[in-house]
């Protein structure tokens, strides 16, 4: 192969690769509408997309009501992961405000626990349960202000805990 051969042979196969890695890979485009149509309707639809295409069971997810069971089962590993830290929190820091989040986070495990639990029986309550879920974290914020107490990662799991219940109200709301 001659020197221009060689030039043109390269710049084909990098020109090639370029296209490739910067074309859209193939999606669920079912999946896409279905989360899209949930996450439009949300506090925050990019993280609520984040958030729910973290799962790699959102995917291959065409059916609504599937989505809701994925998105309140996350709820749920969520706030309970929330509610343990803030209770070895609590164990370090034993402040009335941390006190307040502690207890109220029993509240919304309980809330996204009984959301899940009605998807199949009664979805208005669970529909209730996931948009109440919410009212433990603004509390536990709220206790957290009054008191001029800044625990960023606290407020970071309260915005977590609103992220899910909008997300789990808009989901459930629609079937």
């Amino acid at each position: 192969m001659d020197f221009q051969g060689h030039h043109l042979l390269v710049a084909l196969t990098f020109s090639l690769l370029f296209l490739f890695l910067h074309s859209p890979l193939p999606t669920n485009a079912s999946t896409n509408k279905l989360v899209e149509g949930v996450c439009n309707k949300t506090i925050n639809n990019g993280d609520c997309i984040n958030a729910l295409e973290s799962d790699p069971r959102t995917a291959t997810t065409s059916e609504l009501k599937d989505l809701a069971k994925i998105a309140l089962q996350m709820a749920v590993a969520n706030s309970t992961k929330s509610k343990a830290y803030i209770y070895d929190l609590l164990n370090k820091n034993h402040t009335q405000p941390i006190k307040q989040c502690s207890f109220w986070y029993g509240a919304v495990v309980g809330s996204f626990r009984s959301a899940l639990g009605e998807l199949d029986e009664d979805t208005l309550t669970a529909n209730y349960d996931a948009k109440v879920a919410a009212d433990g974290a603004n509390i536990c914020e709220n206790a957290l202000a009054s008191a001029g107490v800044q625990v960023p990662s606290i407020s970071t799991r309260n915005n977590y805990v609103r992220l899910y219940s909008s997300i789990g109200f808009e989901v459930t709301n629609d079937l």
